[in-house]
């Protein structure tokens, strides 16, 4: 059944307050929804008004009014921002109630996560580029598909699927996916959230409760849909059905740049033109009031910030007032209050060469704040556990701050690091943590990384700005720490890079942490000043596997902390750079048999994370799509027969590319058949009772259109390669047929290029025989 359209919802709940006005009350009359919604819609609709006008507002509709800016932009959870508002210590009660209803009234219709187009337009299109104004397209064809299916997941992951084939076929830039994945989960958000506060009024009306004060039990419980974790598994029905419309939805990608012509007026005309709420003078005034409060940064603000800090600085054609204004918001932007205020005066200046950057940034802050819509309410003034109370539970050596560590953060930070660390307790029961130092501030060594275990003083250095979401990963480098000590009887060491640097084959641990990665770990050498690549390093690995198992083990309970990590699923992996289990289950094989030795689980967690990531693991549509767009296809070139003293030099250069082609396809179907066998393993292994036709036809056909799609892919660049341009567009006609343009080349070269889209077609024949037979 669909889901209602914002008209209906609004409907809905003039129906339901309808009805409990005329229904009889046990215990008096209570708040009549219908209306609340209603006063709350024209009190956001007022602070709104306000804050685009010159004159100044109070302080108290400023605040309001920078509450309904995160919400516009998504920077939490609604019912998260409704619950920070119901308690802001700036506001009085009955402006908190006031907008408390606004933020719902808004969250009903549809007014959350609301995205820059902008943002999109790096995504780009074959032909096209990342012209201004492409994006609307890109948001166009994202929002349909979630808002359109019959579950938003499944919608989104169509998305995944859709511009994951389109990249492989070279369609879209490689950036398209997590771009694309991005703007999915935000639209997939506003769409729960809706959902979620509709359910919110009628349990309300049900039991004659206070839907605000509801609200707050809701997000104690973790009942609110949009705040549960990402990794929750998806039905296999809508898995199915994502699987069906992901190839439609990459053919309407596809479609996109012949339609636009590969001219910049068709996409700059349709540039969108978003403007923030606050106008100059209520972001002036916002700024002022984040300021007076003084809350703690966030590390998803400051690093969203951060990684596109020279990408706004070196624009072209910046002018100094704009470079100005730009370093202002670099420097202030530091949390998702101050992000709102910086981000509206910047729009109200109109700083049009760093527009797409700027949407970009506010698209990652939005997607790095999911993981803390579980968050409790917290503002300063509030207190925290003492650093007795956390030494004596956790057998701390020490908890410490730096002396530039505000006095009014230190409560909020220990809160963080006790509930965090009572998390890591939930999935890691074994997990000893005495004699390990908390330090929240800079590393002695200033190192540039978000933060920092040393391995010699055993302390866990936390800085304010980027500490979130790395906890777990650096507590993973303590057990790495421990496991030193205990095996190998060494202070300051990790035990993973110990363990391969030795090269024991017969040593256990040596052979798992090999095993936790596909490619070659590479320890560091003691006295060897070379940096050692950090995704090579085994105790990298190691910290992102147990990072990755905290995150997907706490999801398995419906918890979510974005201080402990940032991870959200296998595609949005947050800002520590977590790898997710490869596809084949051996990494997480081998990462449950380092936890037997170092850090026991649950007998009953151990099992659930070897069915869900071990070798027995039953492959997902996202899988299936990773091992064909992930297969390595420099196989080595096949030799060259046939060429003679006399055959002119070009004509061996393209039988040496033709030939190097001939290898490239032929590991590229290998990936195929890989990716098919996957799913006989499935198949074989599912109860009959449990096992779906349609299901495994979909994800037949699926490989069979990734491998397709990448098999396009490399016969368009190779034809580049060959005939250039021209090389390109001819073999595009004959993949695609009409509106592409059609162009022309000379026999030969028509000759190549034909081997090459036989070639293409040749990659779909085992997946009709296995289907249909």
């Amino acid at each position: 059944m669909r889901r209602p359209t914002r008209n209906g919802l609004l409907l809905i709940v003039s129906l339901c307050a309808a009805a409990v006005g005329c229904g009889p009350r046990g215990s008096g009359p209570g708040p009549d929804i219908g209306r609340a919604v209603a006063r709350g819609r024209a009190a956001a609709a007022g602070w709104v008004e306000q804050g685009r006008e010159a004159a100044g507002t109070t302080a108290e509709a400023t605040i309001a009014l920078g509450y309904l800016e995160r919400l516009r932009l998504g920077l939490g959870s609604p019912f998260r921002l409704i619950d920070f508002a119901l308690h802001d210590p700036r506001l009085e009660a009955s402006t908190r109630r006031r907008l408390g209803w606004a933020l719902l009234a808004r969250t009903l219709d549809g007014e959350a996560y609301r995205i820059d187009a902008a943002a999109l337009d790096r995504i780009g299109l074959a032909g096209v580029g990342a012209r201004p104004g492409v994006g609307r397209y890109h948001l166009e064809l994202i929002e349909g598909a979630v808002s359109e299916s019959r579950d938003p997941r499944g919608g989104e992951l169509a998305v995944r699927l859709a511009y994951a084939l389109a990249a492989a076929a070279g369609d879209v830039r490689r950036e398209a996916v997590t771009l694309a994945a991005q703007a999915a989960a935000l639209i997939v958000d506003r769409e729960l959230a809706r959902a979620d506060a509709m359910r919110l009024i009628r349990v309300a009306e049900a039991t004659d409760a206070d839907p605000l004060r509801l609200l707050s039990t809701w997000r104690a419980e973790r009942r609110f849909q949009v705040g549960q974790p990402p990794l929750a598994p998806m039905p296999l029905d809508v898995e199915r059905e994502a699987m069906q419309l992901a190839p439609r939805l990459a053919m309407a990608i596809n479609a996109l740049a012949p339609r636009l012509g590969g001219g910049a007026a068709a996409a700059t005309e349709a540039a969108p033109t978003t403007a923030p709420l606050p106008g100059p003078a209520a972001a002036r005034h916002m700024a002022a009031l984040a300021d007076s409060l003084n809350a703690p940064p966030q590390t998803a603000i400051t690093v969203a910030v951060d990684v596109h800090r020279y990408e706004l600085l070196d624009g072209p054609g910046l002018t100094d007032a704009e470079r100005g204004a730009l370093e202002r918001f670099i420097e202030r932007a530091r949390n998702e209050e101050r992000f709102a205020a910086e981000y509206a005066l910047l729009g109200a200046r109109g700083t049009r060469s760093a527009a797409g950057t700027l949407a970009r940034i506010a698209l990652m802050a939005a997607v790095g704040l999911r993981p803390f819509a579980q968050e409790p309410v917290w503002f300063p003034g509030f207190g925290g556990p003492s650093t007795r109370e956390l030494e004596d539970r956790f057998g701390l050596a020490f908890v410490r701050f730096d002396r530039d560590v505000p006095a009014a953060w230190r409560p909020f930070y220990r809160r963080v690091l006790v509930d965090a660390l009572a998390d890591l307790q939930r999935v890691l029961p074994a997990l000893d943590l005495r004699g390990l130092g908390i330090h929240f501030g800079e590393s002695r060594s200033k190192a540039a990384t978000l933060a920092i275990h040393d391995p010699r003083r055993r302390t866990i250095y936390l800085p304010p700005a980027t500490g979130a979401g790395t906890i777990a990963h650096e507590v993973a480098h303590d057990l790495d720490w421990q496991v030193a000590l205990r095996r190998y009887r060494v202070r300051g060491d990790y035990g993973s890079d110990r363990a391969t640097r030795a090269g024991l084959d017969r040593d256990r641990l040596a052979i798992s942490v090999r095993r936790l990665s596909t490619a070659r770990l590479l320890p560091p050498i003691p006295g060897d000043p070379a940096p050692v690549a950090h995704d090579r390093r085994p105790a990298e690995v190691f910290a992102r596997s147990i990072d990755w198992f905290v995150a997907v083990s706490l999801a398995r309970n419906g918890r979510i902390n974005g201080y402990l990590s940032s991870v959200q699923d296998e595609l949005l992996t947050g800002y520590g750079t977590v790898t997710p289990p490869d596809i084949t289950g051996e990494a997480g094989r081998a990462l449950v048999s380092i936890l037997d030795e170092v850090a026991p689980l649950y007998p009953e967690t151990r099992e659930w994370f070897l069915r869900s990531y071990g070798p027995e693991r039953a492959p997902t549509a996202y899988d299936l799509v990773r091992r064909i767009v992930e297969a390595d296809l420099s196989a080595a070139p096949r030799t060259v027969h046939g060429t003679g003293e006399d055959e002119p030099a070009e004509a061996a250069v393209e039988l040496s590319v033709m030939s190097r082609a001939a290898a490239r396809f032929d590991a590229l179907a290998a990936a195929r058949d890989r990716a098919l066998a996957a799913i006989d393993d499935w198949v074989c292994a599912t109860p009959g009772t449990a096992y779906d036709a349609r299901v495994e036809i979909a994800r037949r056909r699926l490989v069979a259109r990734v491998t397709t799609a990448r098999g396009r892919g490399l016969a368009l660049r190779i034809a580049e390669h060959i005939a250039g341009a021209d090389g390109r567009a001819w073999l595009a006609r004959k993949l695609y047929g009409a509106p592409w343009p059609a162009a022309d080349v000379d026999s030969a070269t028509a000759a190549l290029l034909t081997e090459l889209a036989d070639r293409v077609a040749a990659l779909d024949e085992p997946e009709h025989s296995r289907t249909f037979a």
